[in-house]
């Protein structure tokens, strides 16, 4: 992937026409300049509140620092002089990874109805895949189905869920809540540089699932079910824990024979109500089949693929306890909604633990 540094983002100004309310709009897309900090602020605010989950952005300097360095790159639509939407590219570069997730879209709620999501996403989606990552990775948020539709329209392929990533009793958005205690994202995916998935190893009973995938993504693959028993030596392990929000991201960085020690160990810190984990796993040995295997017997359960987003490919599992995720209660479109059958099934199979 270029460094951000290396790349000239150009401005664009189109305008665009509210058919509910019959107002025209000129809207100037740009990259982040110092000094734009309260306008994006602002922005936040005027959706959020105080309730938006990265807590970093509220704060001037932080957010200054987030968008002057390495890891984060942010773009702005102007319209009568205020800041009326952003965008935020995440690079992703570690533990083998290579993708951008084109991630956090908000707008003021006055500037909706004029189509500019999908103009943001127009304007971004050809200047992240400029930056030639393997991949572009999106969670798109399943109280709407505006995500979903733009990514969709750039051809970004649904692969999965990450279930329960936010409470609703902390959510204080524009839209509705329904009766779900957490709130989950879908997951797409767009392969840039990777085209070639090589040999995938996951158990046969994803293999109908990972092949549909991987089809309409556009990759070559082959996909083997051979098992091999864990390595006689410690799992190492990427563990990430959203206090707020009840999460824990899980990513096993190398296999071994202590992996289920290990998980039980860190599960055990936070059984609470409401807490979900998600685990990353590799798929380029057959050491995912037994990992896969060893995850069913403690309650976990296959979530999506991590297509095209590194070295390695990867798959999902997540373990959600007995809480309910109301997974009829998302606001999909029709190629999530017929994923999110298959999720829900692998869930309902799922072993209590």
């Amino acid at each position: 992937m270029r460094k951000k540094e290396q790349m000239l983002f150009d401005t664009v100004t189109k305008e665009l026409h509210n058919e509910h309310t019959g107002q025209t709009v000129a809207f100037t897309m740009r990259p982040f300049a110092p000094g734009d900090e309260p306008g994006l602020i602002a922005c936040i605010r005027d959706e959020y509140g105080d309730s938006y989950f990265k807590r970093d952005f509220y704060d001037e300097e932080k957010l200054r620092e987030k968008a002057m360095g390495d890891h984060y790159v942010f773009f702005l639509a102007e319209a009568n002089s205020e800041i009326a939407g952003m965008e935020i590219f995440a690079l992703f570069t570690e533990n083998g990874d290579d993708y951008i997730e084109p991630a956090s879209q908000i707008l003021k709620q006055n500037y909706r109805g004029f189509g500019l999501a999908a103009e943001l996403v127009a304007y971004t989606f050809p200047l992240a895949k400029a930056m030639k990552p393997s991949a572009l990775f999106v969670h798109a948020v399943t109280f709407h189905p505006i995500t979903q539709r733009v990514c969709g329209e750039q051809g970004m392929i649904p692969t999965g869920f990450r279930l329960g990533s936010f409470l609703a009793e902390k959510m204080k958005n524009s839209y509705p809540k329904g009766k779900c205690l957490k709130h989950s994202e879908g997951i797409m995916i767009l392969p840039v540089e990777k085209q070639a998935a090589g040999t995938v190893y996951l158990p046969e009973e994803l293999a109908d699932y990972a092949a549909r995938c991987y089809d309409r993504l556009g990759m070559t693959y082959t996909i083997c079910s051979q098992s091999e028993s864990l390595p006689q030596t410690a799992a190492v392990l990427a563990v990430n824990t959203d206090e707020l929000q009840r999460t824990v991201l899980i990513c096993i960085l190398q296999s071994g024979a202590d992996l289920i020690s290990q998980i039980r160990q860190i599960m055990a810190t936070h059984m609470q109500p409401y807490w979900t984990y998600q685990i990353t796993i590799s798929a380029d040995q057959g050491y995912a089949v037994a990992e896969y295997e060893q995850l069913l017997e403690i309650g976990f359960f296959f979530t999506g693929l991590k297509a095209a987003c590194g070295e390695k490919e990867q798959f999902y599992m997540q373990w959600c306890g007995d809480m309910e995720l109301c997974m009829e209660e998302y606001v999909l479109t029709a190629e999530f909604q017929a994923l999110r059958d298959e999720i829900q099934g692998f869930y309902e199979r799922r072993i209590r633990v």
